[in-house]
């Protein structure tokens, strides 16, 4: 009985362990079989080895191929311009409004401005070289400026000294009140111009150690005095100096050169001033003649009248005198007296007007532009 319970218990143990053996042992592989572990299968392709790593071949993947671009439509070709011709600086003239007692009567279209007729005088020189005729160079010189601008007919001082010998007038300078009143009315003259030179300075030096030949640098001051011609007033005075700079002149009468090109400098500073202190002037001329109804005009094809143009006929105006200090406060207008329109041109600078309207002309009348 003792002998059966003991091989019942080893039993029982026996079984234990062999449970307990089986439960330990099923989670570790089989020996001999080796767990195979899934690997993405690579492209044939070229082998690559990394350091570290294994060798792997591999190929780059292909690359999509991007259609291609949509081919833009060529540009039409741009027409080749025609260079734009050039035309002087000129003041346009404004529309003509319908002068006073004369709205039926319809104005053309005037196109250009007409010249201001201005005296240019000889200045004078208070420079240091006064064996040099540096005034009448300056006087030529703005003289040239002033007609490049096309804005301004030159009067030369001798034919207006002449021109008045002959009316009988008697004078020793044009600079006169009265031979500038007188050259206003018998001729149009709007403007008389004079001045001086001051201050030229001139450097000179050898171009070098090596060289005879001279370099020249200069300076200058011009002052111009512009004065109304129906009045005989001062208007302005314009001062331009010149920079050492930009005179630079080199070899032969390189001083006379390089004060030229001072003086120059100095005009060039004071012309525009001057031009616009000119603009407010009225333009006016004179009858120098009458034949029935053709008037001969003081003024033509130079100082910018053209065949259509009309223009106004005034009685003379009444001079202001103011009576503190005695100054010509300028010219009253006078009755308007009837329209002429041009008819030709003649001679350098004369027009015959047609009557268009009004009756009663005289030589001494003032003709005035219709444009305002």
């Amino acid at each position: 009985m003792n002998c059966h319970r003991k091989n019942l218990f080893f039993f029982l143990i026996f079984i234990t362990l062999s449970l307990f053996l089986l439960a330990a042992c099923s989670g570790l592989p089989l020996i001999g079989k080796k767990k195979e572990e899934k690997t993405e299968k690579l492209p044939e392709g070229k082998t690559v080895k990394v350091e570290g790593l294994g060798t792997v071949k591999g190929v780059n993947p292909p690359v999509a191929e991007s259609p291609a671009p949509a081919k833009k439509p060529s540009p039409e070709p741009i027409p080749k311009r025609e260079p734009e011709a050039r035309v002087a600086s000129v003041p346009t003239r404004p529309f003509a409004a319908a002068p006073l007692g004369f709205e039926s009567q319809r104005l053309p279209f005037l196109q250009m401005g007409f010249k201001k007729k201005v005296a240019v005088l000889d200045f004078e020189n208070k420079t240091t070289y006064q064996e040099e005729r540096i005034g009448e160079a300056v006087a030529k010189r703005l003289s040239d400026k002033l007609e490049a601008t096309q804005r301004v007919v030159i009067m030369d001082k001798a034919v207006v000294s002449e021109m008045l010998r002959r009316e009988g007038l008697k004078f020793e300078t044009l600079t006169e009140l009265p031979v500038m009143k007188q050259a206003h009315r018998s001729m149009g003259i709007q403007a008389f111009a004079l001045g001086t030179v001051t201050d030229v300075s001139i450097l000179s030096s050898k171009a070098s150690e090596t060289s005879d030949e001279e370099v020249s640098f200069a300076t200058a001051k011009v002052e111009i005095r512009l004065f109304d011609a129906s009045t005989g007033n001062l208007l302005k005075t314009f001062i331009g100096r010149s920079p050492i700079f930009g005179t630079k002149e080199s070899g032969e009468q390189s001083r006379g050169k390089a004060v030229m090109k001072a003086i120059d400098l100095g005009l060039e500073d004071i012309l525009e001033g001057f031009l616009r202190q000119l603009d407010y002037l009225d333009w006016t001329t004179t009858i120098a003649k009458m034949e029935g109804e053709n008037l001969y005009i003081n003024a033509g094809k130079l100082s910018g009248l053209r065949v259509g143009d009309t223009l106004e006929i005034y009685a003379p105006g009444k001079e202001i005198i103011h009576p503190a200090t005695k100054i010509s406060l300028g010219w009253t207008t006078g009755q308007l007296k009837g329209i002429v329109k041009i008819s030709e041109l003649f001679g350098v600078d004369a027009a015959i007007g047609k009557v268009s309207q009004g009756s009663g002309f005289t030589p001494n009348d003032v003709v005035k532009s219709t444009a305002r």
